[in-house]
């Protein structure tokens, strides 16, 4: 790049806020990484250190064709309500969870679905109530 000219380094990181299923704006900030291949965008919920929501996108060619993937990502993550909570115990509002997997702290595994932290202990609850019915686990790449 020339001097002088500005790249898409001046617009990143950036700050954005999106509404969820309640209504409620959840603010992000949004950071670029380019690779040997590419660009990867990621949107990470402000001041929730490992839980709350993140999305990520990727594009061979530009930032910003990568930026438009995550914001459709973060419109239709936050516009779907998975769980609800109803006397401490969690339960599936629908036939399908979405979320992430990442660390409890404690060596173990927490699920973050609708931005909230489900043990697993969670997800045996919610999963006894579907008991005889089948399954499909799929683990997908988070730039996917």
């Amino acid at each position: 790049m020339m001097k002088g000219e500005q790249g898409w380094e001046t617009d990143f990181p950036m700050r954005e806020e999106v509404e969820d299923y309640k209504g409620h704006l959840r603010s992000f900030v949004i950071t670029c990484h380019e690779g040997g291949l590419g660009f990867t965008v990621r949107a990470e919920e402000e001041g929730r250190q490992g839980t709350g929501y993140e999305f990520a996108a990727y594009s061979e060619t530009s930032p910003y064709s990568a930026l438009g993937r995550l914001r459709q990502k973060m419109y239709r993550g936050l516009a779907t309500r998975h769980v609800t909570s109803s006397r401490g115990r969690y339960r599936m509002l629908h036939d399908r969870l979405s979320g992430r997997i990442t660390s409890d702290g404690s060596g173990g595994v927490a699920l973050i679905v609708d931005g909230i932290a489900l043990g697993i202990d969670d997800l045996v609850s919610m999963l006894a109530s579907h008991e005889g019915w089948g399954f499909e686990l799929q683990i997908v790449d988070a730039l996917e």
